[in-house]
């Protein structure tokens, strides 16, 4: 639709349109009417009566399903393409109780006549937040037989796109580069709803794991959240995202639960109905709160980075203390300084444990705490309330009474990435073993799982085999049966992957053992992932999983089985697992390339994105010219520019043939020594790691920074 194509203005709208009669119609408002316009057709008269942006202007219409609910007299409506309305309560029945929420955290109810949300299918995006019409992809309506199979289910997508109708719709963004204010909101709003309806454990467990998947994206070190530098549509990163959404939860945390929803329901009743810049939210805070947040918004949104911890302590018996050395150890460049956070320590001693607050601020320091005896654990950010990493100086013993002990999901998670670190340690893996089977989190017990499976040790491989006779959820069983994938040449794992491939009560370890099957390469694996690709289940489940699993194996024998599924025809998610494996197989062969680079003109969103990654990942470049082409189309989704640029960097590499940045980045070229996470990779690793990102686009809808947006109107 021709329009004004920024965020900067606002309008309300008359919508109206005549489809087939059995059509059905969704657009912003309120429905004013439903005629009859004669040869089988109908119109449908929607009015929105509160000003929104233009980008926020829907409308769907086709063959849907519709189930019909209420928030205070409001109608709360949800939409499946026909014949899959059985899925719409089940993913999203929870809805009503979101508004519910958010309403009472913010203090300012749900400010639209409605709320729709319409499930599209091939969809450019995971969801996208029109004024009181979200629009989401089918993806989301998941199974019958699966969705019980998910602990969160399908609640991130949509509680993200419904905190927009807040934050990004009632008030939005004055321009792109304060995004952060639509995005990093939506975000924070994300685990508002998990830490509610899920609990601490799990909104813990999905920070803890944010962090490391946000210091594992080089490309986004360097980059302040607010930022005016593109030219492209790379703003929406997973800075506006996952970081920004961070920088709120250090916010609450620092201002404490009251002021800081004071704070909000401020911000949004000041606002309303305006287009506004970071420095407006930085002063209705202010106002609320009489706090002064300049060196926190300065370091935070404005500056780059985030704070490097090299951290190791020392007793002494006589003064009865601790002397806690603290160094911050990023590179002050750029946009990236030192930081100044408070920070929560806790000590604890035969007498207990006893928390004392810091504030680090500079590149170096010591700080003097008490202890009435030696310290059996030493806590540095108890919790993890800074965004951060932390390379704490411990023996294994604390590390081990940490793993047991400490109070905190975030704490013992981190004391099994540590113990992880120590190879060939009978003790460790016991307690690793201990850990798998009754932490009361399963984040933990899942952490443990992985951790188990990267020592590689018989004694791990038996404790992994141990747990899956136990009756742990799908969402650990399944870690289990992946970690099982990192054992090769041993008789009994290939047997036990064998056996829960063919039969399990879990659909999730299923899968996950069919593409352990792959990793481990046994001489069986092909004709067990044939046949799986052959087999019924669920949407194409296991099939799915073994597709995948065949780009693992690495057996050019399977070329012709995943070019049948590649093909137009098959269903998408096929489709796309089929592209990602044909493009790890004979890559010598460059019709093979060119048949993977013919996608690229296909309408089908998922498998024009298969088709880039793939090309990316094959490392022909014969390929570029292609993507180079697809730069020039005009139908190309907000975010795809970014990463076609990212995947022809990566072709393009340099003379030392080291790959350059992020594969999901449009800034393949700003690679940043500050990745915690990324020395040393292999391709192989890479690519099983987008593999693993495109299963997880698949299944959970959590694309690159967890929310593909939609394109620009």
């Amino acid at each position: 639709m021709p329009t004004y194509d920024y965020p900067n203005d606002r309008l309300t709208t008359e919508t109206i349109l005549t489809v087939p009669a059995s059509w059905v119609t969704v657009s912003n408002g309120k429905l004013i009417s439903i005629s009859d316009a004669g040869k089988g057709l109908k119109t449908w008269y929607w009015k929105e009566s509160v000003p929104s942006s233009t980008y926020l202007i829907t409308v769907v219409a086709g063959e849907f399903d519709e189930v019909k609910e209420s928030w205070r007299g409001i109608p709360v409506t949800y939409y499946a393409p026909k014949g899959r309305g059985d899925r719409l309560p089940m993913n999203y029945g929870r809805t009503p109780a979101m508004i519910e929420l958010f309403s009472k955290k913010i203090g300012v109810d749900y400010p639209w006549e409605k709320y729709a949300q319409v499930m599209v299918d091939d969809f450019v995006a995971g969801g996208m937040e029109n004024s009181s019409a979200t629009t989401n992809t089918s993806a989301s309506l998941v199974h019958p037989k699966l969705a019980p199979e998910y602990f969160t289910g399908e609640d991130d997508l949509i509680s993200h796109e419904l905190g927009h109708q807040w934050f990004g719709d009632l008030v939005t963004c004055k321009d792109w580069g304060d995004v952060w204010l639509n995005e990093g909101f939506a975000t924070f709003m994300e685990a508002v709803w998990t830490e509610a309806h899920f609990g601490k454990d799990q909104a813990d467990y999905e920070r803890w794991n944010n962090t490391r998947e946000w210091f594992g994206s080089s490309n986004l070190w360097n980059k302040p959240i607010v930022r005016h530098d593109f030219d492209d549509s790379s703003e929406f990163d997973g800075n506006a995202y996952g970081k920004s959404g961070w920088v709120l939860y250090m916010l609450r945390h620092q201002l404490g639960e009251d002021a800081f929803y004071r704070a909000l329901k401020h911000y949004l009743e000041a606002n309303r109905g305006k287009n506004v810049v970071t420095a407006d939210f930085a002063k209705v805070v202010e106002d609320a709160t009489h706090t002064n947040v300049d060196q926190f918004f300065s370091q935070w949104l404005y500056g780059a980075g985030a704070p490097k911890f090299d951290l190791s302590y020392s007793y002494d018996a006589e003064k009865h203390q601790v002397a806690l050395t603290v160094k911050q150890t990023q590179t002050v460049e750029g946009r990236v300084g030192l930081f100044r956070v408070p920070v929560e320590v806790e000590i604890t001693t035969g007498s207990g444990p006893k928390l004392y607050n810091i504030t680090v601020a500079k590149e170096k320091q010591t700080f003097p705490l008490p202890a009435d005896s030696a310290p059996l654990m030493v806590l540095f950010d108890k919790g993890g309330q800074v965004l951060k990493s932390a390379e704490f100086h411990k023996e294994k013993k604390e590390w081990l009474y940490q793993l047991k002990n400490a109070a905190d999901l975030g704490d013992r998670a981190d004391a099994v990435v540590a113990l992880g670190k120590m190879k060939g340690d009978e003790e460790v893996v016991g307690a690793l073993g201990d850990t798998l089977r009754n932490d009361k989190a399963w984040g933990v017990r899942a952490t443990a799982a992985d951790t188990l499976g990267h020592l590689g040790s018989p004694s791990a491989s038996k404790l992994l085999l141990s747990a899956l006779g136990s009756n742990d959820k799908p969402w650990v069983r399944s870690r289990v049966v992946s970690a099982l994938g990192n054992f090769k040449d041993d008789a009994a794992i290939v047997a036990k992957l064998n056996a829960v491939a063919k039969q399990d009560e879990s659909y999730r370890a299923r899968a996950e053992a069919l593409q352990a099957l792959g990793h481990v390469k046994t001489p069986t694996a092909l004709a067990t992932l044939d046949a799986a690709v052959a087999a019924d289940s669920p949407d194409g489940f296991l099939r799915n999983a073994a597709l995948r699993a065949l780009g693992s194996l690495g057996d050019d024998k399977a070329v012709p089985l995943l070019l049948q599924w590649s093909a137009a025809g098959k269903p998408i998610d096929s489709r796309r697992a089929a592209i990602n494996s044909l493009a790890r197989l004979q890559k010598d062969d460059q019709d093979i390339t060119k048949q993977i680079a013919a996608y690229l003109t296909e309408p089908h969103f998922p498998v024009r994105m298969a088709a880039i990654y793939a090309l990316g990942g094959r490392g022909d470049a014969t390929a570029i010219p292609a993507l180079e082409a697809l730069l020039k189309s005009d139908d190309l989704s907000i975010e795809m520019t970014p990463m076609i640029k990212g995947q022809i960097a990566r072709l393009k590499k340099p003379a030392d043939g080291k790959p350059r940045g992020n594969p999901g980045s449009g800034d393949a070229d700003e690679e940043s020594g500050e990745n915690a996470g990324s020395e040393n990779v292999t391709t192989e690793q890479r690519l099983e790691k987008l593999e693993r990102l495109l299963q997880e686009m698949s299944e959970r809808l959590k694309s690159m920074e967890k929310r593909l947006p939609p394109p620009k109107q």
